[in-house]
């Protein structure tokens, strides 16, 4: 088996990639839930997580968080 390490820059791209997924499905779903009149609570819990995870992305593209991703040797 070969031992295949992801560069710093590829394990950055993976988490961007992956945030940016999380956001699209959080709109999706804070659009089904304001469409139908969802419950306020749940609906704010939503938005919450979608900032959230918009800040995250965020510091991950400025180089903020750079050091997550930096290579152990």
């Amino acid at each position: 088996m070969v031992d295949k390490e992801l560069s710093d820059q590829q394990k950055k791209d993976a988490v961007a990639d992956f945030l940016r997924r999380c956001i699209e499905y959080a709109d999706e779903a804070i659009a089904k839930k304001t469409q139908s009149g969802d419950d306020s609570e749940e609906l704010a819990k939503w938005l919450a997580y979608r900032d959230y995870t918009d800040y995250a992305l965020k510091e991950v593209e400025s180089g903020e968080l750079n050091h997550w991703f930096t290579q152990n040797s």
